[in-house]
């Protein structure tokens, strides 16, 4: 069932971002993990996150504003995509101070969801994320995506490496399909859970 959720701004820069005070969760992960497809999944809305054949077209923060069935609203952020190598050297650095700035110093930021491809073993700067993600002292969630792409059976196996690689935890893992809907269900109660905790501190 599609959720109600509308698009509300892109943020290049700190000075730009919404002050309204709603809780925020973050998507994360490299230009080429599924991020839109994921998101679009999720909301039952096609098309509300823009998807690209060429990885590195999220250059903003994009701000969604969802409203839940039940439950408060929230900001479901789409963060730049990380790791595309034909991104220049000055725009690249752009990115990692505007994220960066917004890991460390927003408020507002309730947790983070980030994505990991299951197809293959996480990089280095999936560890770098899970590394700043725990300095900054975030609540997150891996989720490992594109699961449709490898046997069932195989899924389980896939996000215990992810685990064990990036030294977390297993139950904080889950898989997603944004084909098949799988793991849709799980990360939305993780949504509403992680919301309505933040939510009370907010």
């Amino acid at each position: 069932m599609p959720i109600k959720a509308e698009f509300v701004l892109s943020v290049t820069n700190p000075a730009q971002l919404p002050k309204e005070g709603l809780p925020e969760i973050a998507f994360a992960g490299r230009s080429n993990v599924g991020k839109s497809s994921l998101i679009n999944r999720l909301l039952g809305k096609s098309g509300l996150a823009r998807t690209s054949k060429t990885p590195g077209r999220t250059q903003s923060l994009n701000y969604f504003r969802i409203h839940p069935e039940t439950g408060k609203p929230f900001f479901l952020v789409d963060m730049p995509g990380y790791g595309f190598a034909k991104i220049n050297l000055q725009m690249r650095a752009q990115w990692e101070r505007l994220i960066e700035h917004y890991l460390r110093e927003r408020e507002t930021l309730c947790g983070v969801v980030h994505l990991v491809d299951l197809r293959h073993p996480p990089q280095p700067l999936d560890l770098e994320m899970v590394a700043w993600l725990r300095h900054y002292d975030l609540n997150f969630l891996i989720v490992g995506t594109k699961a449709d792409k490898i046997a069932k059976t195989k899924v389980p196996e896939a996000l215990l490496h992810v685990a064990e690689t990036l030294d977390i935890d297993s139950i904080n893992t889950l898989a997603f399909s944004a084909e098949t809907g799988l793991g849709r269900d799980e990360l939305w109660r993780w949504l509403l859970d992680t919301v309505g905790e933040c939510g009370k501190q907010v």
